[in-house]
């Protein structure tokens, strides 16, 4: 049997690591793309609900909580989904170090967050009124 002579540790543990935000965002930016596959088929269900069975009305089941978590999902993903697409789309094109280096550094990671949490507390409210 081989043996390694390597003192790399066998088992991983990723929470170990401490990713720069950037890498945080890429990984969240994955992850609420697929949560915006899964409330798309959501939404997709509920008009197969609806057109399939008269008998309900969209009227009748917009304010059931399962139709308001769905809607709180789909929106908050979108938002952040969005704002972190736009900001990778912006630093892939400029070409310029210098703006490149400001949409990369920590105040727009920052100001994304800000501007996601303002974005989703306006979202919510909306929604849950």
């Amino acid at each position: 049997m081989y043996q390694s002579s390597d003192i790399r540790p066998k088992n991983l543990n990723l929470f170990v690591f401490k990713f720069p935000l950037n890498a945080i965002f890429s990984i969240l930016h994955r992850i609420t793309g697929v949560a915006l596959v899964l409330a798309l088929t959501g939404y997709f269900f509920l008009a197969n609900l609806i057109w399939l069975h008269s008998e309900i009305h969209l009227a009748d089941i917009h304010d059931h909580w399962i139709i308001l978590c769905l809607h709180s999902t789909f929106w908050l993903t979108a938002i952040f989904h969005w704002l972190t697409g736009v900001r990778h789309l912006l630093a892939e094109t400029l070409f310029q170090t210098a703006w490149y280096e400001k949409l990369a550094g920590k105040w727009s990671s920052y100001l994304i967050l800000i501007l996601w949490l303002a974005a989703s507390l306006y979202s919510l409210s909306l929604i849950w009124k």
